[in-house]
Protein backbone atom coordinates (compact mmCIF):
# COMPACT_ATOMS: atom_id res chain seq x y z
CA UNK A 1 0.00 0.00 0.00
CA UNK A 2 2.90 2.60 0.91
CA UNK A 3 4.17 1.67 -2.88
CA UNK A 4 1.17 2.93 -3.46
CA UNK A 5 1.07 6.20 -2.34
CA UNK A 6 4.51 6.89 -3.29
CA UNK A 7 3.36 6.62 -6.81
CA UNK A 8 -0.03 8.43 -6.26
CA UNK A 9 2.16 11.00 -4.99
CA UNK A 10 4.34 11.23 -8.21
CA UNK A 11 2.43 10.69 -10.68
CA UNK A 12 0.37 13.68 -9.49
CA UNK A 13 3.67 15.70 -9.14
CA UNK A 14 4.10 14.45 -12.04
CA UNK A 15 1.48 15.98 -13.89
CA UNK A 16 1.23 19.02 -11.90
CA UNK A 17 4.72 20.06 -13.33
CA UNK A 18 4.11 19.06 -16.67
CA UNK A 19 1.07 21.30 -16.77
CA UNK A 20 3.00 23.94 -15.04
CA UNK A 21 5.96 24.03 -17.65
CA UNK A 22 3.52 23.82 -20.85
CA UNK A 23 1.43 26.66 -19.15
CA UNK A 24 5.37 28.52 -18.80
CA UNK A 25 6.43 28.05 -22.14
CA UNK A 26 3.09 30.25 -23.35
CA UNK A 27 4.27 33.04 -21.54
CA UNK A 28 7.93 34.58 -22.82
CA UNK A 29 9.74 35.42 -19.04
CA UNK A 30 10.55 38.67 -19.78
CA UNK A 31 6.97 39.53 -20.09
CA UNK A 32 6.68 42.23 -17.37
CA UNK A 33 3.75 40.26 -15.28
CA UNK A 34 5.62 36.21 -16.05
CA UNK A 35 4.03 33.61 -15.33
CA UNK A 36 0.42 34.99 -15.91
CA UNK A 37 -0.54 35.68 -19.31
CA UNK A 38 -1.49 38.50 -20.46
CA UNK A 39 -4.91 39.37 -20.58
CA UNK A 40 -6.98 42.04 -19.36
CA UNK A 41 -7.07 42.06 -15.03
CA UNK A 42 -3.60 41.10 -15.22
CA UNK A 43 -1.69 43.85 -13.57
CA UNK A 44 -4.43 43.72 -10.65
CA UNK A 45 -3.96 39.74 -10.07
CA UNK A 46 -0.38 40.58 -10.52
CA UNK A 47 0.04 43.26 -7.62
CA UNK A 48 -3.08 42.25 -5.37
CA UNK A 49 -1.36 38.48 -5.44
CA UNK A 50 1.94 38.66 -6.01
CA UNK A 51 1.90 40.85 -2.07
CA UNK A 52 1.59 37.13 -0.61
CA UNK A 53 2.62 34.41 -2.10
CA UNK A 54 4.24 33.19 -5.49
CA UNK A 55 2.57 34.06 -8.44
CA UNK A 56 3.00 30.48 -9.52
CA UNK A 57 0.00 29.54 -6.70
CA UNK A 58 -2.06 31.43 -8.77
CA UNK A 59 -1.06 29.48 -12.25
CA UNK A 60 -1.50 26.31 -11.08
CA UNK A 61 -4.71 26.85 -9.94
CA UNK A 62 -7.03 26.00 -12.62
CA UNK A 63 -10.08 26.50 -10.91
CA UNK A 64 -13.57 27.63 -12.08
CA UNK A 65 -14.98 31.61 -11.19
CA UNK A 66 -17.05 30.19 -8.50
CA UNK A 67 -13.69 28.31 -6.50
CA UNK A 68 -11.71 31.39 -7.63
CA UNK A 69 -14.39 33.57 -5.69
CA UNK A 70 -14.65 31.41 -2.75
CA UNK A 71 -10.86 31.30 -2.42
CA UNK A 72 -10.70 35.33 -2.39
CA UNK A 73 -13.40 35.13 0.66
CA UNK A 74 -11.32 32.26 2.65
CA UNK A 75 -7.83 34.71 1.84
CA UNK A 76 -9.52 37.69 3.38
CA UNK A 77 -11.27 35.92 5.99
CA UNK A 78 -8.54 33.32 6.83
CA UNK A 79 -5.35 35.04 5.67
CA UNK A 80 -5.27 38.49 6.20
CA UNK A 81 -5.84 39.50 2.72
CA UNK A 82 -7.54 42.89 2.39
CA UNK A 83 -11.22 43.58 1.08
CA UNK A 84 -11.00 44.05 -2.54
CA UNK A 85 -13.28 46.96 -4.11
CA UNK A 86 -16.03 45.19 -5.83
CA UNK A 87 -14.70 46.97 -9.37
CA UNK A 88 -11.47 45.70 -8.43
CA UNK A 89 -13.24 42.05 -7.35
CA UNK A 90 -14.68 41.65 -10.76
CA UNK A 91 -11.95 42.25 -12.59
CA UNK A 92 -9.59 39.91 -10.81
CA UNK A 93 -12.45 37.12 -10.46
CA UNK A 94 -12.81 37.37 -14.91
CA UNK A 95 -9.27 37.33 -15.50
CA UNK A 96 -8.54 34.45 -13.17
CA UNK A 97 -11.95 32.65 -14.94
CA UNK A 98 -10.58 33.65 -18.39
CA UNK A 99 -6.79 33.01 -17.96
CA UNK A 100 -6.12 30.54 -15.40
CA UNK A 101 -9.55 28.57 -15.44
CA UNK A 102 -9.78 24.60 -15.79
CA UNK A 103 -10.97 25.46 -19.51
CA UNK A 104 -7.27 26.78 -20.61
CA UNK A 105 -4.80 24.38 -19.34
Amino acid sequence: MPLLRVFGGAASAALLLGASSVFAQEVDEDYEFYPLPPGEGVEEVYYNCIACHSLRTVTNGAYSREVWDELLDWMVESQGMWELDPDTRETVLTYLAEHIGPDTR
